[in-house]
């Protein structure tokens, strides 16, 4: 499991989930992952009660606004240095190669697991550099953490050196730092919980969402 470390720190200790969360969440679900990077798929789909999100526009991000289109999640921070801007660059690529029966049928959003800095403003900032199409969401932690441990998603808050602390002091930014996985999260048009990508191929994303996606759009 790749993890970010940020540059940039945060006050505090927290963690939650890890690998045992997730080996919660897929151990009970029909696998069908045949393939290296290939999704893992929720039979049947998994609905969402922790689904309560604020986008970054303010509004609300739920089960009812997210209904009628498939959904990647991916969960991460703005002020992650490599894995956030790579992930969201490699999704806006894929976004680009959908075929056009199937675009229109896909969203992409940037969950942050760090909503003390990742404020509505910022997140608008930062999404809209992968495309005008991509969310941002986030939520206080404690309304974050039933949907993170509904779906399996780890991540942790680490404490920071003093010495480290000292040379980000002045720029008024916390001291502590966010590690989190790089997995792939696809809700279904019905916002539930359809599959999981934990080792996130771009072929094999943009095969899944192209077949998902057309087939959802050719039965409408």
């Amino acid at each position: 499991m790749r993890m970010c470390l940020p540059r940039h720190w945060a006050l505090g200790l927290y963690r939650h989930g890890l690998a045992a969360s997730l080996l919660a969440v897929l151990l009970p679900l029909a696998v069908a992952a045949t393939e290296p990077g290939a999704a893992t798929v929720v039979t049947p789909p998994r609905p969402l009660a922790g689904l309560d999100l604020i986008d970054h526009r303010d509004r609300p991000l739920n089960t009812t606004s997210l209904s009628g289109k498939w959904t990647v999640m991916f969960f991460g921070f703005t002020h992650c240095p490599d894995v956030c801007p790579t992930t969201l660059a490699r999704l806006a690529g894929i976004q680009r190669q959908l075929p056009a029966a199937a675009r229109d049928r896909v969203r992409f959003v940037l969950v942050s697991v760090d909503p003390m800095r990742d404020t509505s403003q910022r997140l608008a900032e930062y999404v809209g550099q992968f495309g005008q199409d991509f969310v941002g969401a986030t939520a206080p932690l404690g309304q974050l953490g039933p949907l993170l441990r509904e779906l399996g998603v780890s991540y942790a808050y680490t404490a920071q050196a003093d010495d480290e602390h000292a040379a980000h002091a002045s720029h008024g930014a916390p001291a502590y730092t966010v590690a989190h996985s790089d997995h792939l999260y696809v809700l279904d048009p019905q916002a539930r919980f359809y599959a999981v990508f934990t080792r996130p191929d771009d072929y094999q994303v943009l095969r899944a969402l192209s077949t998902w996606a057309g087939e959802s759009g050719a039965g409408q």
